[in-house]
């Protein structure tokens, strides 16, 4: 089986014969019948051909990284299951000859049969930072820094395990609830830190011919590639230790949550009007996508731009998922009133009823849904203070997750005045240019601050 590498290799050697193909016939029409006996017989069996071959160097990838990902985990097993002097959980006979041999826990261990503490209990009061149940766990490995080791949180059978689990799924979960767009994108978990999309595009013709007469053919075919790259969002908290055992609720917690909140907030953003310059490229920065200029600001002109904009999305490509605005470029819309005093946007119930705090206008626009964030900016234009409408089918762009937000944790930076160091981080990536004409923003004057 080809590669990834190599199937991508050959994608782009294609892609060279094509547009070399297409060069020839505009230089020279007369070639205009080869090259369509080419592109028929050779290129397009080859690049379907490739296509099937690039899925499953993809398939293959994936499997690697998950067999990997199954050895580390089984030798990790297979290591705990070995003795490893007195520190050991199995509870066998406690003989002389079963304790010289591993298999027993000595007299003199706390967690023997009968004795009243658990090692389990103190896992969990060890990552209260309980000085008595650490000095417990790791009784018998006093010698190993004598000899060039120690325990670590890196390897899991050497301490490994003592950290908490829950705090990466505790942010993962905030991820998913406070970004707006991991809900109407794509999304792909990837392991590398870029990927190749392939572009074909053919435009076909069709016509009316009279009997005997030529057939209209189609000739002209592009194939594109769109590379979008992974990039890393990553923040640091500092936190007094005598905090950390003294807190009530946790502070640990706190602040891992709220270092989550700045890259969901890093993220979506990005993912909005990123540069592409250390970060993701964004939706208002992608080449080829449309735009709906709008200079005035009234209500009725906004919402006639974003009705042009959902006319150009569904000509373009199709009926668009969603409009995403910014709170206020909503608000705005909820509180515009006609002449005689009755909402644009009114109950369902009907145009003339009043409003209520029950009864309120449901979050659509002429049935496609209304999203808000508050990170669609605000600050944009000559005065500094436009926002944008960004109307789209968001299934079209694609977000790239290499690694979710993980949380580590160290004692060792700041030693010496007793403070805890969290690092959050996470590699993420996003692009919405291979198919631009499912997005249309619209944007000027009209958008700035009322």
């Amino acid at each position: 089986m080809k590669t990834l590498e190599e199937v991508t290799a050959e994608l782009n050697k294609t892609n060279e014969r094509v547009q070399e193909a297409l060069a020839s016939v505009e230089s020279d029409p007369s070639k205009l019948e080869d090259v369509t006996k080419l592109v028929k017989e050779e290129l397009q069996p080859a690049i379907a051909t490739l296509t099937q071959e690039r899925e499953a160097a993809v398939r293959e990838e994936e499997f690697k990284a998950m067999k990997s990902e199954l050895t580390s985990l089984s030798t990790v097993i297979e290591d705990m299951k070995k003795p490893s002097g007195e520190f050991t959980l199995d509870q066998g006979e406690h003989s002389d000859e079963a304790i010289a041999q591993g298999k027993a826990l000595p007299e003199d261990d706390p967690y023997r049969n009968e004795g009243e503490f658990s090692v389990y209990n103190d896992i969990r009061l060890a990552n209260k930072n309980v000085a008595d149940a650490r000095e417990r766990l790791t009784k018998g490995f006093e010698g190993l820094n004598e000899e060039g080791k120690a325990m670590t949180e890196g390897t899991p059978a050497q301490g490994g395990y003592l950290v908490r689990p829950q705090v990466e799924r505790q942010i993962v979960q905030a991820k998913e609830l406070d970004n707006v767009l991991r809900g109407l994108c794509s999304r792909l978990n990837v392991n590398t830190n870029s990927i190749q999309l392939d572009q074909l595009s053919l435009s076909t013709l069709a016509g009316w011919v009279a009997e005997l007469a030529q057939k209209p053919e189609t000739t002209a075919m592009s194939l594109a590639t769109v590379t979008a790259s992974v990039f890393t969002a990553a923040g640091l908290a500092t936190v007094s230790n005598q905090l950390l055992a003294d807190s009530d609720p946790a502070v640990d917690n706190l602040v891992t949550t709220d270092l989550a909140k700045r890259l969901v907030a890093l993220e979506e953003t990005a993912f909005i009007a990123g540069t592409g310059s250390g970060q993701p490229l964004g939706i208002l920065n992608t080449p080829g996508i449309s735009a709906t200029p709008l200079a005035s600001t009234v209500i009725l002109d906004l919402l006639d731009a974003i009705l042009d904009a959902i006319a150009q999305v569904e000509t373009d490509h199709g009926a668009p998922s969603a409009i995403l605005m910014h709170p206020r470029t909503w608000t705005r819309i909820l509180k515009s009133r006609d002449a005689q005093g009755a909402y644009y946007i009114a109950p369902a119930s009907g145009v003339q009823d009043p409003r209520t705090g029950v009864r309120g206008p449901t979050r659509t626009l002429w049935g496609y849904p209304v999203v808000t964030s508050n990170r669609v900016p605000t600050n944009l234009g000559a005065g500094t203070n436009e926002s944008r409408v960004i109307v789209a089918d968001f299934r079209e762009a694609l977000i790239l997750d290499r690694q979710g937000i993980t949380v580590d944790e160290s004692k060792h930076v700041h030693f010496t005045t007793n403070q805890t160091v969290f690092r959050a981080e996470q590699r993420v990536g996003f692009t919405a240019a291979r198919t631009p004409a499912a997005f249309n923003v619209v944007g000027g004057a009209g958008l700035a601050a009322g």
